[in-house]
């Protein structure tokens, strides 16, 4: 079994005609495994290989995305309202400074919440496993 490094070196441009390149840790194994996928593909009578469409997602994992979608746009919210206060290029007033500074600490208040309550959700999930086993 040839070193990751030796295979990384038998990759090299100078080695296989200038083309390819692999970083650090690829091993033999990684490159015969896709070489066999893909004449697996071939063999199949695929002569190109199509993204192929998958379904949309389901109602569960739209629930589940709504907390982090909300998260983001209220990034996104507070981003516009700092680009704005620098835009203008007039020093921020002391009140505009503390509803900014308001606005993220709500912001890092709702981040945290939403990262407790997947933790928990996380370690309840793990219990049920655990007494299911």
């Amino acid at each position: 079994m040839a070193s990751p490094l030796a295979a990384a070196d038998a990759l090299t441009p100078a080695a296989s005609g200038g083309g390819v390149r692999a970083g650090y840790g690829v091993s033999l194994t990684d490159l015969s495994g896709f070489q066999n996928a893909l004449s697996r593909a071939q063999a199949g009578g695929v002569a190109e290989l199509n993204p192929q469409a998958v379904a949309a997602p389901s109602e569960s994992m739209q629930a589940l995305f709504k907390p982090l979608e909300r998260l983001n746009a209220e990034a996104v919210s507070l981003h516009e309202h700092a680009e704005a206060a620098m835009a203008t290029g007039n020093d921020m007033t002391p009140g505009e400074m503390v509803m900014l500074t308001v606005r993220a600490q709500e912001f890092l208040f709702h981040s945290q919440l939403t990262a407790n309550v997947a933790n928990r959700a996380s370690d309840g999930l793990q219990q049920l496993f655990r007494q299911q086993a």
